[in-house]
């Protein structure tokens, strides 16, 4: 198909640097910096434009706008208008001819027929102005909708590289977290926030793409959860409100999937599976009334007071005597022996009968007041700052953690021989675990809930979460 070409660059466009574009099956206007052009090719015709320029194509006075990118088939007589911005809005005006801005105007042809649609032409065809008409709609029917999905297209394809340059972001800022995280888990926690801002500007509709998103947006909140950020947002392994109302259970120590639940207030103890969400109580006894805590040792569990440690049976508790401490730190037991941290004269003693060997080598004492204790073969020792401690055959082995915590109280640490982390309570909302050599791997905030205790599940290596609510919450170990 033809086109006679009438050049309507005004001085003025000129002299801002627009020029006409000139080439094989490529016409249209350039200053450097913007382009407005077609290209024509078999009857078809594809848009360019860069900048604020337009594109219009009128076909028996209908018009219609043509976007960048969009593409669709031109028919004879039909009449495309190339425009700068000052050229468009002259044209909105009403001007044809004398442009200031820079304006080109083709005019399709076969070549055979010299006709030329003008404004108020009467043309040959005027006795078929009905088929005309139609035919025109059909054809700007066609034109809209490849303008549509051409956009629809170039939406998809622009989303999909934000999503790609999202990705690349959000890689380089995890990177960044694991290389900062046991430094300053504090420092983790503001990249994972920024990560999450990066997400959250990316706007798609398309269910893939959306996919995607959420995708990285749920990734990224498993890591802020392990670094601090305040939720209770946590998967519940199990309820005890289905045992008794009100979270009245104290404390916990689990094997296996059995967790026993003590609660002071009751008396009594609860065993629950949790795998298969079944309980049972196992004994009501005023003396758990007073304990202070509970601990495995081999098969067994236990709990204590200040001067008695009870063997927990079906409907029983068997009493050893201690020699009383007032100011226990905690009690733990390995290979049916029992240990104890003795903050009267600040050492970890072995029972032996109801008295207590020192099991600390001469001259070692314990570095601070403690709160709590784990024994996985060696005695790990939880000091009141936060600090951990590790001891082997009645000596201190150093242990650095990467990052201590600026806290008020600590208690409940827990570690087995099965698992290579640590975790314990921090100011009653806040549980923290530390690899064994040293390492932070999470820090998870409980904001105003009170966590009552916690326990280790070896089978899922997770930290299971007794609180205040009466809900068992299970953190999952990165």
């Amino acid at each position: 198909m033809k086109y006679r070409l009438t050049r309507l660059i005004g001085e003025k466009a000129r002299e801002n640097g627009w020029n006409e574009i000139n080439q094989k099956n490529r016409l249209g206007l350039e200053n450097g910096l913007e382009i407005i052009e077609v290209e024509i090719n078999r009857g078809k015709i594809r848009i360019k434009i860069k900048g604020e320029g337009s594109v219009l194509i009128k076909r028996n006075n209908l018009v219609a706008r043509l976007k960048d990118g969009s593409t669709g088939q031109i028919k004879e007589s039909d009449e495309i208008w190339i425009l700068d911005k000052k050229a468009d809005e002259e044209y909105k005006l009403g001007e044809r001819e004398n442009f200031e801005g820079a304006a080109i105007k083709l005019e399709m042809t076969n070549n055979k027929k010299d006709i030329f649609i003008k404004e108020k032409n009467r043309s040959l065809q005027k006795s078929h102005k009905s088929i005309n008409l139609i035919l025109s709609l059909v054809v700007l029917g066609l034109l809209i909708a490849g303008t549509f999905f051409g956009y629809q297209k170039r939406i998809q394809n622009e989303n999909k590289n934000k999503i790609e340059t999202a990705k690349e972001e959000i890689n380089k800022i995890e990177t960044e977290i694991e290389s900062v995280r046991s430094i300053n888990i504090d420092t983790a926690l503001e990249l994972a926030k920024k990560a999450e801002l990066i997400i959250s500007q990316i706007k798609v509709t398309d269910k893939k793409q959306i996919d995607e998103v959420e995708a990285m947006k749920t990734k990224i909140e498993g890591i802020k959860k392990s670094l601090g950020a305040e939720s209770i947002d946590y998967e519940v392994a199990y309820d005890t409100n289905l045992i008794v109302e009100g979270g009245k259970f104290k404390g916990m120590t689990i094997r296996g999937d059995l967790a026993y639940l003590w609660s002071s207030e009751l008396g009594q103890i609860n065993r629950v599976d949790i795998k298969n969400q079944s309980t049972e109580k196992v004994i009501s006894d005023e003396r758990i009334k007073l304990w202070l805590g509970t601990f495995n040792n081999g098969d067994g569990r236990y709990g204590f007071d200040q001067n008695k440690i009870y063997e927990i049976k079906i409907n029983s508790l068997i009493e050893t005597e201690i020699k009383e401490i007032k100011n226990i730190g905690d009690i733990g037991g390995w290979n049916g022996l029992f240990y104890v941290l003795n903050n009267d004269n600040q050492k970890i003693e072995k029972l032996s009968n109801k008295n207590g060997i020192v099991w600390l080598k001469e001259g070692i004492s314990l570095m601070e007041e403690t709160t709590g204790m784990a024994i996985d073969g060696d005695i790990w020792v939880l000091g009141k700052s936060g600090r951990i401690y590790h001891y082997i055959r009645g000596e201190e082995k150093k242990y650095e953690m990467s990052f201590v915590p600026s806290l008020t109280t600590s208690r409940a640490l827990e570690t087995n021989a099965e698992v290579d982390f640590l975790a314990y309570i921090a100011d009653n909302n806040t549980v923290y675990i530390y690899h064994k050599d040293g390492r932070i791997l999470g820090k998870n905030y409980f904001g105003k809930m009170i966590i009552n205790d916690i326990a280790i599940d070896n089978q899922n290596r997770d930290v299971l979460v007794l609180a205040a609510d009466g809900k068992i919450y299970r953190i999952k170990i990165k």
